[in-house]
């Protein structure tokens, strides 16, 4: 496993992964990178046991200085191996990867993770190196994960390969949280209440201004709604302006990077308003949660959310149907029950178990073709 973003929800998928897998009997050895990091993936790797880790730094973006990473990669290999498959997670783990790969033998395979040239605010010139260098990696992958089916219709359609794309959903495991009433008492709000939760980054990628637009219309007609973002990021500031501006920063709770676990169950309704995802864990915990889900179209939830059954999905950016969305729930009591417990039994469906066994599948495919071959 070799992995850059090793923070957020990419870092949990390739601890789950590699947990899941070592527990299948696989030699799990992963590399990931000093850089783009978070506490929770380091406290979690501390964690666990039977599987060897080592620290490479590696840049984001794209630089010469990542020939030098893969040559250590390809040393490790030799070292270690060898190896049936090495696997690379997003952009810049999954380009070390299949380099490494690349003469050792083994079957290359890559995850997307929320695949970058779907992202609509990337700079044309960006979007074309990308794709470059997506396109001609493409021909050294044995095969590409896909987290959505969204993922996986934009990976064929920019030419990666129909035959070499397998779509394996994240999974999650039974919701560990906080008990409802220490959580709204961290919140402080009142039992009658009505609280749409948010858990994310404070970043363009993620719209969050569409969500408070949305949420200072929704409070208009439900006054008893009030917004909670967990999160942080540099756009915090103007968000904060703007809940002024828009006459509901009283009704804006701001949580500040947490672990969500703590809160989740304060929430009524959960929200996300993003212009691009892979397959969003934060969703699923909600559901698992028992929350009912307003998202965008572009927030990879095709396969979570039944529309009218268990949460609403809209255009991105579109403020007036996100608030639409939200107003229809927050005053209707039935359907905010009926809705949430939909979405439970919807995310029982999504397993860790599940993710590690198709994962597995995905493997054995690509090297008995190798073998074939």
């Amino acid at each position: 496993m070799i992995v850059e973003s090793a923070g957020g929800g990419t870092g949990r998928h390739v601890l789950d992964l590699s947990e899941g897998l070592a527990q299948r009997g696989c030699e799990v050895h992963l590399i990931y990178s000093t850089g783009r990091i978070d506490r929770m993936f380091t406290d979690r790797l501390a964690e666990l046991h039977g599987i060897r880790r080592t620290a490479l730094a590696m840049r984001t973006s794209p630089h010469p200085g990542d020939l030098g990473v893969v040559r250590a990669v390809r040393r490790y290999a030799r070292a270690n191996g060898p190896f049936d498959v090495i696997h690379g997670h997003s952009s810049k783990g999954g380009a070390i990867a299949r380099l490494a790969a690349f003469g050792t033998g083994a079957s290359a395979v890559y995850t997307l993770h929320g695949l970058i040239m779907m992202d609509p605010l990337l700079p044309r010139w960006k979007w074309l190196l990308y794709w470059s260098i997506e396109l001609g990696l493409s021909l050294r992958t044995g095969r590409i994960i896909a987290v959505s089916p969204e993922e996986s219709r934009a990976a064929v359609r920019l030419g990666l390969g129909r035959s070499r794309m397998v779509t394996v959903p994240n999974g999650v495991g039974p919701a560990e949280l906080a008990p409802r009433s220490q959580a709204r008492r961290l919140l402080n709000v009142s039992d009658d209440a009505i609280v749409i939760g948010f858990v994310g980054r404070l970043v363009e990628q993620k719209a969050p201004e569409v969500l408070i637009r949305a949420f200072a219309a929704t409070s208009r007609i439900t006054p008893a709604a009030r917004l909670a973002l967990v999160g942080a990021g540099p756009l915090e500031a103007p968000l904060r302006e703007l809940a002024g501006q828009l006459g509901v920063a009283d009704k804006v709770i701001w949580l500040g990077e947490r672990d969500a676990r703590g809160v989740l169950a304060a929430f009524d309704i959960f929200a996300l308003s993003s212009r691009k995802e892979g397959l969003p864990y934060v969703v699923l915990e909600a559901m698992a949660a028992g929350l009912p889900v307003v998202a965008t179209s572009s927030a990879g939830v095709e396969i979570l959310i039944d529309p009218g059954i268990s949460g609403t999905v809209v255009g991105p950016d579109d403020v007036e149907a996100f608030a639409a969305a939200l107003i229809d729930l927050t005053g209707n009591p039935r359907r905010l029950a009926e809705f949430g417990q939909a979405s439970y039994e919807r995310s029982l469906q999504f397993t860790v178990d599940a993710m590690a066994d198709r994962t597995l599948d995905a493997y054995l495919s690509t090297v008995g073709e190798a073998h074939a071959s």
